[in-house]
C-alpha cells in the first residue's frame, strides 16, 4: 500500500503542475496580474539581505530568475517528476524535487497559490519525502563494474532498478504514519474549528442552508443540493459533524479503519460533487487511502521485486542511519505538528468579552505549555508552509455577493465579461472544473466579500485595458474576443439560487433556465478610462 500511495501523491502533484502551468502566464507571468518578477524584486529590496537569509525568508527557486522562462521549466520540471514518480520512481529525492518545485511557485505565484491544498500538498510532500526510500535513484547496482567497457550497460541498469516499485518496510513506517496522522488533523481541525469559532450557522446545524449558495464555485448539483428539505441539510451537518470529529479517531482501531476510511472518503465524494474544490478532495482522498493495508481490488506490482542493492531493496530500508533519520524526522514533524495544531485551535477560539471564561482560560494554558515554547521554531519554518493548521469555513458566510466586470468601447454600450467558472450571466449553470483549480474564478469570490483588501483587481484592470492575451486567456471564450475596451467599470451585485419551478425545464440539462437571481448594489469604482487609468491605476481601487 505505501508504494501505491506515493504513487497516487505523484499522481495529485500531476494535476496541481499541468493546472496551474496553462495559467501561469495571466497570472505571474511578465504580463500577467501580479508579476513574479515584480514581486521578488519586492522582496529583495525589502529583506535586504544575502542570498541565504532571502531563501529562508522566502525559500523559492525563482531567486534565481523569476522570468517566464523560468517559471515555465518549473512547472514542466513538477511535471516531469510526477510522471517519473508515476512510473515507479518513488524515491526521496524524486519526492524532495517535487516539494522544492512546488513550494517555489507557490512563493511566486503569491495570493493565487495561497489556498489551504497548496500547503495540504507541501506537508503531505514532506511525508512522502519520509516514507520513500532515501538512496538516489539511478545508482550502479552491484555486479556491475566500472569502467568505460560497462558505462552503457551500468546506466541502463541503474535506470531499470530506478523503476522498481519500493517496497516499504519497517524503515517506512514513521513517513506511512506521517500521512495518517496528516489526515486525523486535517479531519479533526476541519471540524472543530467551525465549533470553536462559535458561529451560529454551525451550531443550529443550518450552515448547509446557505453553503451551497455561498461557496466559491458552485457546480449544477448545488443548485439542486441547496432546495433539499430543512431537515436533510440539518442531519447532514450532523453526519459531517461525527465523520470529522469522531471517525479519525476511529481510524486508530482495527476493526473500525475500512469503514472509517470509506465514510471519509464518501465525504470528499460529497463535497466534490457539489463544489469547485480543484485537487483538494483528490489530495485528502488519496491522504485517507494510507489508512489501509492494501486496496480490495489492489494486486501483486507488475514491477515485481527489487534488485538487490539497489535504491528500493528492502535491506537497504530496515536499518542503517536511513532509518534513523526517518525516525528522527517523524518525531520533529509530529511535535511540531502538535504545536500548530494546538495553536490553530486556541486561536479559532473567540477572546472578547462574550467568550467562556473556561473555554479562553483552557487555550491560554494550551498557549503557554505547547504554543510559546515552540513559537520562535515555528516561526522560522513559517516560510516553508509544510507544518500547517487547516480549516475551511470556520465563519459560514450567508450571502452571495459577486464583483461584475463590464467593458465599453464607447463608455454607453457596456458588455459584461464572462468568467470560466465564476457565476455571471443568470441564465448560465454553474459549471464543474475539478480537479482544475481555476485561481482566479477563486480570487474573485475573496475579492466580492472585501473589496479593499484585493489590491491585484487593479492590476487586473490594467491589463484587461491592454488587451494581455495571456490574463484575457483566463476568461471565458466570449471575453476574449474584440479590441481592448475605452471604458471598465467593476459593479457589485448580490446573487441567489432561482427557485424551484422558476422557468423550469427550459435550461440546460433539464435544468431551470434562470440560475440565478441577481440584485444591484452599488458601483466597486466609477467608470474607468483607459487614458487616465494607464497613468494612475490607483485610480482603479475600489472603493
Amino acid at each position: 500500500m505505501p508504494r501505491l500511495l506515493l504513487r497516487l501523491l505523484a499522481a495529485v502533484h500531476l494535476v496541481a503542475f499541468v493546472s496551474l502551468w496553462v495559467q501561469i502566464d495571466g497570472l505571474v507571468g511578465s504580463r500577467g496580474i501580479l508579476p513574479a518578477k515584480e514581486f521578488f524584486t519586492y522582496l529583495e529590496r525589502a529583506l535586504g539581505a544575502g542570498p541565504l537569509e532571502r531563501f529562508a525568508n522566502a525559500p523559492s527557486l525563482l531567486w534565481v530568475s523569476s522570468s517566464d522562462a523560468a517559471l515555465h521549466a518549473l512547472c514542466a520540471a513538477g511535471v516531469l517528476l510526477s510522471l517519473l514518480a508515476l512510473a515507479g520512481m518513488v524515491t526521496a529525492p524524486v519526492f524532495g524535487a517535487l516539494w522544492l518545485c512546488y513550494l517555489s511557485l507557490v512563493w511566486g505565484g503569491q495570493t493565487f497559490l495561497a489556498f489551504q491544498w497548496d500547503t495540504l500538498l507541501l506537508e503531505a510532500t514532506v511525508c512522502g519525502v519520509v516514507l520513500a526510500p532515501l538512496g538516489w535513484p539511478f545508482r550502479r547496482p552491484p555486479g556491475v563494474p566500472p569502467g568505460a567497457g560497462s558505462r552503457l550497460r551500468s546506466f541502463t541498469a541503474s535506470v531499470r532498478s530506478a523503476f522498481q516499485v519500493a517496497p516499504v518496510a519497517t524503515a517506512g513506517r514513521p513517513g506511512l504514519w506521517l500521512f495518517r496522522l496528516l489526515v486525523v488533523k486535517l479531519m479533526f481541525l476541519s471540524g472543530a474549528v467551525k465549533l470553536l469559532s462559535l458561529d451560529s450557522t454551525w451550531w443550529q446545524l443550518t450552515a448547509l442552508d446557505v453553503h451551497y449558495l455561498t461557496q466559491p464555485l458552485p457546480v449544477t448539483a448545488s443548485w439542486y443540493a441547496h432546495h433539499l428539505p430543512d431537515w436533510f441539510h440539518r442531519l447532514s451537518v450532523a453526519i459531517m459533524f461525527a465523520v470529522e470529529l469522531v471517525v479519525p479517531w476511529c481510524l486508530f482501531w482495527r476493526r473500525l479503519r475500512r469503514p472509517g476510511v470509506w465514510l471519509l472518503l464518501a465525504l470528499q465524494l460529497l463535497i466534490a460533487a457539489t463544489g469547485n474544490y480543484g485537487f483538494f478532495n483528490l489530495l485528502t482522498a488519496v491522504l485517507c487511502l494510507s489508512w489501509l493495508d492494501r486496496l480490495p481490488l489492489a494486486g501483486p506490482s507488475r514491477f515485481g521485486d527489487p534488485p538487490a542493492g539497489s535504491a528500493a531493496d528492502p535491506k537497504r530500508l530496515a536499518g542503517g542511519a536511513g532509518t534513523r533519520f526517518r525516525w528522527l524526522a517523524a518525531a520533529t514533524i509530529l511535535l511540531l505538528s502538535l504545536s500548530v495544531t494546538a495553536r490553530e485551535l486556541t486561536r479559532s477560539l473567540p477572546r472578547g468579552p462574550d467568550a467562556p471564561r473556561r473555554a479562553v482560560a483552557v487555550a491560554n494554558l494550551v498557549d503557554r505549555v505547547l504554543v510559546d515554547p515552540a513559537a520562535p521554531l515555528l516561526r522560522t519554518i513559517a516560510p516553508f508552509r509544510s507544518i500547517n493548521g487547516y480549516g475551511l469555513f470556520r465563519a459560514m458566510t450567508t450571502s452571495r455577493p459577486e464583483i461584475v466586470v463590464e467593458a465599453s468601447a464607447d463608455g454607453v454600450i457596456w458588455n459584461e465579461l464572462v468568467f470560466r467558472f465564476k457565476p455571471g450571466d443568470p441564465k448560465r449553470p454553474p459549471r464543474a472544473a475539478q480537479p482544475h483549480m481555476p485561481r482566479l474564478d477563486w480570487q474573485m469570490w475573496f475579492a466580492a466579500l472585501d473589496p479593499e483588501r484585493a489590491d491585484w483587481l487593479g492590476s487586473f484592470v490594467a491589463r484587461l485595458f491592454e488587451g494581455e492575451p495571456a490574463v484575457l486567456g483566463l476568461l471565458g471564450e466570449a471575453s476574449r474576443q474584440g479590441e481592448s475596451p475605452g471604458f471598465v467599470r467593476l459593479r457589485l451585485y448580490d446573487y441567489a439560487f432561482s427557485e424551484p419551478g422558476a422557468d423550469a425545464g427550459n435550461g440546460a440539462a433539464g435544468g431551470p433556465a434562470v440560475w440565478w437571481r441577481r440584485e444591484f448594489l452599488y458601483d466597486l469604482t466609477p467608470v474607468l478610462v483607459r487614458e487616465a487609468f494607464v497613468q494612475d491605476p490607483g485610480n482603479g481601487s475600489p472603493r
